[in-house]
């Protein structure tokens, strides 16, 4: 009987547990500390915290927030109350990430539905059925999930995600990388999925699919050998066009592929040079990096005349705050931020234009001088946005695809601070830099780098496992041959 209760006990703790992420047990005034902590890492550290609204109006957002919770959340209700403050900051930088054990719980034991889906203009389809079964046809346009109508799933879960301002399509790749947990946190918790849908051939049909643990999802997932590398290219001597793709340009993420960015790219050069290649295809879909150094490096084997990568560098915390247990505080940074930023006024310190941040960077030797396009999405941010503003501005290539996902006339990065609310368990990351991109951006100030030309991916690439953007761009540069 004993061991019968202690069974009965252990099972209980698992679940509850699992489920302690949406258990209602956090209470309001503890919850309103949580907000504050909020509120004073906003006012004392972001580089750019009144971007589209005043100080007094973010306090007001914060306000009503904080008169909004009134009953006992659970950590999950106060992640979608603490939104709104997030969206009025407008920084895809400064976001909450759940505590590693509600992340454990969420790969370990949330039930999650076992398919990967694209956003498209003309619906959401199904891009792969993580299970393997193939019950539902791949491309197949996705029409409700038990009922509820994929037009309305689709707004829910992009308002759950915080863009630099009125970025869409960051939005929509993110939904994409990760609908089947948002659908679990943000829509329902279920272990079975009624999807109704329509396939390429136009015929309705309704599937039940039952939900999987992240693990098991991740288990039966077998990628190609290609896409475990973080950068290759490919030749196409019938057009002379040489395709690069880069999956990131976070410098750690290749030094542990064994990836030499330097290295890679003197030999690209190389071979561009011998097989006489006329037109280079840099493909930075869902690539990021925090470090715009590797945007010069790579602009610099492109570039044709001198360029820079930023007009401005700015903070606003210049010292180190106090000590507190909930801050984990980046004291590197503020050894040499207060001798290398000079007062600006309004309380903004900036780079001096003489930092070699700011200055002039020269073009590699024998960097390629023929013809150049890149193909962006809503995820290539960061460093690789970078990259693609230079690319534009500079008028050394034409832009193919999506808006990209940081901000075209400044966005955040570098080193921040980690502020971990002690109620909630949530944990506010708030970035200590803004970059102010060199030349002018097109098209609305809250908005991403605009493409030369819009792109997406089509449903026939969808059913056939084509890249239809990539097949697009080579039968163009074919015809202009």
């Amino acid at each position: 009987m004993r061991t019968l209760l202690f069974i009965i006990a252990l099972v209980f703790v698992q679940w509850s547990t699992a489920q302690s992420y949406l258990d209602r047990t956090l209470y309001p005034e503890r919850l309103h500390d949580d907000l504050e902590l909020v509120r004073s890492a906003i006012h004392e550290a972001h580089p750019d915290p009144y971007r589209y609204h005043t100080k007094a109006e973010l306090d007001a957002v914060i306000d009503q927030v904080h008169d909004s919770i009134r009953l006992p959340m659970s950590a999950v209700e106060f992640e979608c109350a603490l939104r709104p403050v997030l969206k009025a900051l407008g920084d895809a930088h400064s976001h909450v990430e759940w505590p590693r054990s509600v992340e454990g719980s969420l790969r370990t034991e949330a039930s999650l539905l076992p398919m990967q889906v694209k956003i498209l203009p003309e619906g959401v389809f199904l891009e792969e059925e993580l299970k393997g079964f193939r019950s539902i046809p791949v491309g197949s346009r996705i029409l409700a999930i038990n009922d509820r109508p994929m037009d309305e799933v689709v707004d829910q879960l992009l308002a759950t995600v915080v863009c630099d301002g009125s970025n869409r399509t960051y939005a929509d790749r993110v939904v994409e990388r990760e609908f089947n947990v948002r659908y679990h946190l943000y829509i329902e918790q279920t272990n079975s999925y009624r999807i109704r849908f329509r396939t390429p051939a136009k015929v309705e049909g309704e599937q039940v699919v039952f939900g999987m643990t992240g693990n098991d999802i991740t288990n039966t997932r077998k990628p190609k050998g290609t896409d475990l590398l973080p950068w290759g290219s490919t030749v196409h001597p019938e057009s002379g066009v040489l395709w690069l793709n880069l999956r990131t340009l976070d410098p750690d993420s290749l030094a542990l592929a064994g990836v030499r960015p330097d290295r890679f790219l003197d030999a690209l050069l190389s071979e561009a040079h011998r097989t006489k290649i006329r037109t280079l295809v840099i493909d930075a879909r869902g690539a990021g990096g925090p470090e715009l150094s590797m945007a010069e490096l790579v602009f610099s084997a492109i570039a044709k005349t001198p360029f820079k990568v930023l007009d401005e560098m700015v903070v606003r915390s210049i010292a180190p705050p106090r000590a507190r247990a909930s801050h984990l505080i980046p004291e590197e940074h503020y050894a040499s931020a207060n001798a290398r930023f000079l007062m600006a006024g309004k309380g903004d310190y900036r780079l001096p234009e003489t930092d070699s941040r700011l200055s002039l960077h020269e073009p590699m030797s024998k960097a390629f001088s023929g013809k150049v396009y890149m193909i962006c999405d809503g995820y290539t941010r960061d460093a690789a946005a970078a990259l693609a503003m230079m690319v534009r501005r500079n008028k050394r290539g034409r832009l193919v695809g999506e808006e990209v996902g940081s901000n075209a006339f400044g966005f955040t990065g570098g080193p921040e601070w980690v502020v971990t609310l002690p109620t909630s368990g949530l944990q506010f990351h708030v970035p200590l830099l803004k970059y102010v991109p060199a030349g002018r951006g097109e098209g609305p100030t809250d908005r991403g780098e605009q493409p030369h030309h819009q792109a997406y991916q089509t449903t026939w690439g969808l059913t056939n496992g084509q890249d239809a953007i990539r097949s697009a761009l080579l039968e163009m540069i074919r015809e202009l041959e």
